[in-house]
């Protein structure tokens, strides 16, 4: 590596990252911003004493990024190494079809997602840093897991408060097969669109509690809600559900369903596609169904936007209750971290209390294994998951 800048931070900033953290916020350096250069690789300091290795992005309110604490000389060695450490800590999971490998801050590469689905590598960049160490993660990867198709991903939302442009790079592999993946999970086959499908293809983070939802489904009504590929009906389905309705108002994502129907070689007349927004869905339906998955995209993406997630929240749980049918099951989620799980669950009870139902809570989720969060960054933990009871 060439010559590292030496950057300086405040005492503030200091105590933040000795207990744990890893992000150096703009009014925490001592160094001037106009002498930062986005997504440049520097060392930290605190009065002359090294704090950290890790990147820069002046326009950014989480204007630093800390991936080691020691001296880097060698930035490829570096990510090799991380991303090797990440697979050791998830040696129960590695024998799975599909799992998260890195999951960035949880995992010390704050900015950087790695999902393996069997050979193939779906990576994802959310910060400038990242997009400008591509090189050396992309030699990283190949190294540590030899994939047959490789594509890189820099589409996030929230990239713009990065102040950075959009890519999707295909390193290995050709379209039309990447367009066509498959991810396992549990014995079900979920049709994938490696390339412009959302995240990296599949919301592996729901693993253990779909997992937990096949005990609730056999002989029942499903209604699917935001299903984006399907998953969750496509495992209702696959431990005997009676029927399901896949909802959402992408048509990509109804086509995914659709071809995971045949790729499982489920019986189509179990199953029913709507290509519809869900709040327009649930008021012209007159049906009641055993089962109904809420698992919607994040409402709240910043704490401004708090309230008006809420009321998007109740709303829609709300009018779900009303289509349960009797002691039917809620299985309801937010994968927003600025929604507390003790907020979350006043919101649900609400709903039930809104619609003069009782319900008992008969599980609690969060995020799969192989997305850990740590206890002293907050910011990694976001997904909340209870599936609910009524009681007659």
């Amino acid at each position: 590596m060439n010559s590292i800048k030496k950057v300086e931070i405040t005492k503030k900033s200091l105590n933040y990252i000795q207990s744990g953290g890893l992000w150096v916020f703009a009014n925490e350096f001592k160094t001037k911003m106009k002498d930062l250069v986005l997504g440049e690789w520097v060392d930290f300091y605190f009065q002359d004493k090294f704090v950290g290795f890790g990147y820069v992005n002046p326009h950014s309110l989480i204007a630093g990024r800390i991936c080691s604490f020691e001296k880097v000389n060698d930035r490829k060695l570096m990510f090799t190494e991380l991303i090797t450490m990440a697979l050791n800590r998830r040696q129960l999971q590695i024998q799975r079809d599909c799992m998260r490998a890195v999951f960035a801050e949880s995992d010390w590469l704050p900015g950087l997602v790695i999902d393996v689905y069997g050979k193939t590598v779906v990576a994802q960049s959310s910060t400038a840093g990242i997009d400008v160490a591509l090189e050396d993660i992309i030699a990283a990867i190949n190294e540590v897991f030899k994939p047959e198709e490789f594509v890189f991903k820099g589409d996030g939302s929230i990239r713009h408060l990065e102040g950075v442009s959009n890519f999707i790079k295909i390193i290995k592999g050709e379209d039309a097969s990447l367009k066509n993946g498959v991810a396992f999970e549990g014995g079900v086959k979920i049709a994938c669109d490696f390339i412009d499908g959302q995240k990296t293809g599949f919301f592996i983070d729901q693993r253990e509690n779909r997992k937990k939802l096949k005990e609730f489904v056999k002989d029942k009504s499903v209604l699917d809600l935001c299903c984006y590929s399907g998953g969750w009906g496509l495992s209702a389905l696959s431990a005997g559900a009676k029927s399901v309705t896949f909802v959402d108002q992408s048509k990509d994502a109804i086509e995914l369903v659709k071809k995971g129907v045949k790729l499982n070689q489920f019986d189509t007349e179990r199953v029913k596609f709507e290509v519809s927004d869900v709040f327009d869905f649930l008021s012209n339906i007159d049906e009641k169904y055993d089962v109904i998955i809420c698992d919607p995209p994040a409402f709240v993406k910043s704490k401004k936007n708090l309230t008006q997630a809420e009321k998007a929240y109740l709303k829609l749980n709300y009018e779900s209750i009303k289509s349960l049918s009797k002691d039917g099951l809620l299985v309801t989620c937010s994968c927003s971290y600025h929604m507390s799980q003790g907020n979350f669950a006043s919101i649900i009870q609400e709903a039930f209390s809104s619609n003069s139902v009782q319900a008992q809570v008969v599980y609690q989720g969060g995020q799969s294994l192989d997305h850990p969060w740590i206890i002293n960054r907050p910011e990694s933990h976001y997904l909340k998951c209870l599936f609910l009871k009524t009681i007659s």
